[in-house]
């Protein structure tokens, strides 16, 4: 079986987003694993090469539609398709999906979506007029969340797998003690919230503790707005945290929060803040408790009072309350919820994640 995944972004330095779509880029490695995988994706040039088994194929985004950073248009990746027997497509309403699709249906391939809210819509506005998705054997969704914003067309056969999580590279180290560390992970923008932690920060009132943010800007406007909010407060920021530099945070802290929200302190509205949230799962599998709030889909990644807590979002003093209920476990019982954590993640790990979706081609 040849299985190709066809992505607009990709996980890496070169992509036209600078590191997007780590979802499709993950399940690919993985899945290469134990088949002949091809991962077709995106950038300024064209570009061939392998990580390990799988197979990346980079072709140059000559035009994106209407400026959208994961709506690129080309045409010579097509020849892709006529080498696969499964087609896996990220980002209904792109292109380029749309575009691979269609013709690895007409060809008697085997067509599957996952869909994650992103491109221009070009795609979806054309399907009211246009049956597109009658190629789709199958979607697949990353959580319960997700399923209510595909078509309801493909709602009607959606598979639900969730999760995607590497458990070897994110673990426990016992030999890292834990320190007076309250960290969030994540791109710094106003949808993330992180206004609401640094007030949740400053009501906790713990003065031994320290709050590290770690993730890069993508808003100077908010950035400024959290440096003078945490005028005075134990707040550090990072930006440049290598991979070990990141094991090691989730590692050592004594929690990872993820207060994102659907209104940002400027009134603006974000519909899908976190479709799964990859900072949650991975603080987990590392052992360290979570708080995130119920924005999007992230209370499915959570099993409150066991692995975290969930809060209402937009608020401070909720954040603090969920700070002060997990700094005040005793010994025994923190670590009967580091336990928990790694017990909830291991059904949710890529290997995991890979034999579903191999299930799914294969039932098809």
């Amino acid at each position: 079986m040849k299985i190709v995944h066809i992505s607009p972004t990709y996980f890496d330095c070169a992509s036209i987003v600078g590191g997007g779509e780590r979802y499709p880029t993950e399940l690919a490695r993985t899945m290469a694993d134990c088949l002949d995988v091809t991962l077709v994706s995106f950038s300024q040039s064209r570009r061939s090469y392998r990580q390990g088994n799988l197979r990346i194929e980079i072709f140059p985004a000559q035009h994106l539609i209407k400026g959208n950073k994961i709506d690129p248009l080309n045409f010579q990746y097509l020849q892709s398709v006529l080498r696969a027997d499964v087609i896996h497509v990220h980002h209904l309403s792109t292109f380029v999906s749309q575009m691979a699709a269609t013709l690895g249906a007409l060809l008697g391939k085997l067509i599957f979506v996952t869909d994650y809210g992103g491109g221009s819509g070009f795609v979806t506005r054309l399907n009211q007029f246009i049956p597109l998705f009658w190629c789709y054997k199958q979607a697949t969704v990353i959580s319960k969340y997700a399923l209510n914003f595909i078509p309801i067309e493909l709602q009607q056969k959606a598979a639900l797998i969730k999760g995607g999580i590497d458990v070897n590279c994110f673990s426990p180290d016992p030999t890292l003690p834990k320190q007076n560390t309250i960290l969030y992970v994540g791109r710094i923008i106003p949808h993330k919230g992180i206004n609401y932690l640094i007030e949740g920060f400053r009501l906790l009132n713990r003065p031994d503790f320290t709050l590290k943010i770690v993730g890069r800007v993508y808003s100077d406007r908010f950035y400024q707005d959290l440096q003078q909010q945490a005028a005075g407060l134990a707040v550090e920021f990072i930006h440049n945290a290598d991979d070990q530099q990141l094991l090691e945070a989730y590692r050592t802290a004594i929690v990872t929060v993820l207060p994102s929200v659907h209104t940002n302190c400027y009134g603006d509205y974000t519909p899908v803040p976190e479709l799964m949230g990859f900072t949650l799962l991975e603080s987990q599998a590392c052992g360290t408790p979570v708080i995130c709030t119920n924005a999007g889909a992230m209370p499915e990644f959570v099993e409150p009072g066991q692995t975290g807590l969930v809060v209402a979002q937009n608020s401070g003093e909720a954040i603090a309350e969920a700070l002060k209920t997990i700094l005040n476990l005793s010994p025994n019982e923190y670590q009967h919820w580091q336990h928990c954590c790694q017990a909830w993640v291991e059904p949710m790990s890529w290997q995991h994640v890979v034999r579903q979706h191999l299930a799914l081609y294969q039932s098809v």
